[in-house]
């Protein structure tokens, strides 16, 4: 019996421990979340606090941009469409002097490129009629030449080198001085020449 009162004893002490154990865990985790929630809690109420910012800031952006906008649209409708200028009577007659003067200026450009255009046109007219004139004396001087070569074989004459006659001029003296130094070898020189022009003549 004793021993049943002992045992049941030690089983209640070991509940009871176990009891308060558990109890005592469950406030440790109890004030673990309590800790939690008042983190969340704190982050809750910054996260709301900065979006109250974000909002303020975005509410001043969109009063900015319409006043900007309003004087934007003043601003542009004070511009004026139409710009009436008064000019002094110098500043006409100077405007019209500049008139002038580009008037001038262009006659004076066209002109100038007209004389230089004309100026092209005559050069290359004269190149073209000093070819021709130079083909057509060359052209003369050679029918020309023609003309008194065909005058002078009609006359029975003939044009010769001046050098070949200058060399028949020599031989001729030669033979002149040798018939006369040898003058009976000389007759059959003569002989062969009378019979050579002889049967010249008669081809």
């Amino acid at each position: 019996m004793e021993n049943e009162n002992k045992e049941s004893k030690s089983n209640g002490m070991e509940i009871l421990e176990n009891v308060i154990k558990s109890n005592m865990e469950n406030i440790e985790q109890n004030i673990k979340l309590q800790f939690a929630i008042e983190n969340h809690t704190t982050l809750l109420n910054e996260i709301q606090m900065s979006l109250q910012e974000i909002h303020s800031i975005y509410d001043d952006a969109v009063r900015f941009s319409k006043l900007e906008e309003a004087k934007r649209t003043e601003f542009l409708a004070s511009i004026p469409t139409q710009i009436e200028t008064v000019l002094s009577k110098e500043t006409k007659d100077d405007l019209k002097g500049f008139g002038k003067d580009i008037k001038w200026k262009k006659i004076f450009i066209w002109s100038g490129i007209g004389v230089f255009v004309f100026s092209v046109l005559v050069f290359i007219a004269s190149i073209n009629f000093s070819t021709n004139w130079y083909r057509e004396s060359i052209k003369a001087k050679s029918e020309l030449r023609q003309d008194i070569l065909n005058e002078i074989a009609d006359e029975g004459k003939n044009i010769y080198d001046e050098n070949e006659i200058k060399i028949l001029s020599e031989n001729t003296q030669i033979m002149q001085s040798w018939i006369k130094s040898n003058p009976k070898k000389a007759e059959d020189f003569l002989r062969f020449k009378d019979g050579f022009e002889a049967s010249m003549k008669s081809k």
